[in-house]
């Protein structure tokens, strides 16, 4: 078959057949490999070995016919978007191999229109329930070998890498991440990233693309900042005493306090700062119990109160009357020593 005219072959696969293979064929490509954003331009310079007879370049755009005589020839395009576009450069010899072509690898590219974070399903979470953190990456070229970070307060928690073939063109891909938030989940900020590994002909380093920050809203029972019981022991004679009941929940809880039985009524204590403080004026002994609520759950706290007792004024005045006559006792006693003493000398 002469390549003079191997636009006029009827079945261009036949054509391939009768072709050296690639390892024996004196044409040499360079770059052997164009990596090339969409729409921009791009060329590769083919150069044969050997004298030909003729060279060409086979391609859906850029192509070049048959040309006699010349040993190097330049395949070129202003504005490179056919996703499926595979050059070709061509040859013939007067020896063996008198056919012969190789083909020149585009890595065609295109950066994702935008990159976004979302949960699936949308809205605040519930604590201790599985959620999809969705990274959605819009219209990007190629998926293969993209890479994909997940931050929590700008620290990575998780990467992904796609490494199996895409399809031919832009897609839109949505590496996804499980996790199961708790409370100290809420008000955490999260973000994901694509990071384009585009080999040693890509832009150097590597594109990275990332998303805006979403701020988790998580919903969870009252926590109490102090669970355990707490015994308050009030002063005899003071009047006055607070309790403080304080939690964290989503929704923020509401508080109710529970009151000793045999309270009277006209004594019952009124609570303060949204319900986390009560007032005890006067204080009555005996257990209070913090109830904090909202949609998820209660937790309560139990507060013990009792009162120191006091010295009544009769036992006062007796506990002084002792003295008082222990005290003249041991005088009188003194005295009665010193004056016997004294006789005894005469």
């Amino acid at each position: 078959m002469d390549w003079t005219a191997p636009r006029h072959c009827a079945f261009m696969a036949l054509c391939l057949l009768r072709t050296a293979a690639a390892a024996d064929c004196p044409i040499v490509i360079d770059p052997p490999t164009v990596v090339v954003r969409y729409g921009d331009p791009s060329s590769a310079n083919c150069t044969a070995t050997r004298t030909t007879r003729g060279m060409g370049w086979e391609a859906s755009v850029g192509s070049i016919d048959m040309q006699t005589g010349p040993q190097s020839l330049v395949w070129s395009v202003s504005n490179l978007t056919d996703w499926a576009v595979e050059p070709k450069c061509y040859a013939n010899f007067d020896t063996e191999p008198k056919q012969c072509l190789k083909k020149l690898n585009i890595l065609l590219y295109k950066y994702p229109d935008s990159v976004s974070i979302s949960y699936n399903p949308a809205g605040a979470l519930e604590e201790g329930m599985p959620y999809v953190q969705q990274c959605e990456v819009q219209s990007i070229a190629p998926a293969q070998n993209l890479s994909v970070n997940w931050y929590r307060f700008g620290v990575v928690i998780h990467r992904e890498t796609f490494s199996t073939a895409s399809s031919t063109g832009p897609v839109t891909v949505y590496p996804n991440l499980v996790i199961t938030p708790n409370r100290t989940d809420d008000g955490a900020q999260y973000s994901c990233e694509i990071e384009m590994n585009l080999g040693p002909g890509g832009p150097q380093p590597n594109p990275v693309i990332k998303s805006k920050i979403i701020v988790t809203t998580v919903l969870y029972k009252p926590v109490l900042k102090d669970p355990h019981v707490e015994h308050v022991l009030v002063k005899h004679g003071v009047e006055d005493e607070y309790l403080t009941c304080s939690a964290s929940g989503n929704p923020a809880p509401r508080y109710e306090w529970k009151f000793p039985p045999g309270l009277p009524n006209d004594q019952q204590p009124q609570s303060e700062e949204r319900g986390t403080q009560l007032h005890l004026s006067p204080v009555f002994p005996g257990e209070y119990v913090c109830n904090a609520t909202n949609s998820y759950g209660t937790a309560s706290k139990t507060f013990v109160v009792s009162v120191e007792e006091g010295r009544s004024r009769t036992t006062f005045w007796a506990i002084l009357g002792s003295g008082i006559a222990v005290t003249v006792v041991l005088v009188v006693g003194y005295l009665i020593h010193r004056r016997a003493g004294e006789n005894s000398i005469i």
